[in-house]
């Protein structure tokens, strides 16, 4: 007594539990850039994600989501810290740096110290 629907329902649960791989060719390429935060006063432990959020204010609706800002690493000593981004938006991001006037109710300037592909070459400008 074989049931007609259990080879169909073999290839169902396959095809459920098969999850593929995306190329390399096809994902995002990404960029790691160094900043860092000039201030009168030093910032505390919030000054990375203050940054990501007015930068993405400033991208806007459209714009942030492809931009997919992400902070990696922050020095609270030295204000330095990496944000991840995706290579076509690294002009943006720099000029979203200088529009940045207030973070936090700040006076702040962020500038960038440098940009690379492989997040250890930008791992030694923030330490």
């Amino acid at each position: 007594m074989n049931n007609p629907n259990a080879k169909n329902m073999d290839k169902q649960d396959k095809n459920k539990t098969v999850v593929r791989r995306i190329k390399p060719s096809m994902r995002d390429k990404e960029r790691y850039v160094a900043y860092e935060i000039a201030s009168k006063e030093a910032f505390g432990w919030g000054a990375d994600k203050a940054l990501v959020k007015e930068v993405n204010v400033l991208l806007g609706v459209f714009m942030a989501p492809k931009a997919n800002i992400a902070s990696i690493k922050y020095n609270a000593e030295k204000q330095r810290g990496i944000l991840r981004i995706n290579r076509k938006f690294v002009d943006c991001l720099k000029t979203c740096f200088a529009m940045i006037k207030h973070i936090n109710n700040q006076e702040v300037l962020v500038r960038t110290v440098k940009v690379s592909g492989m997040v250890g070459k930008v791992k030694k400008y923030i330490e």
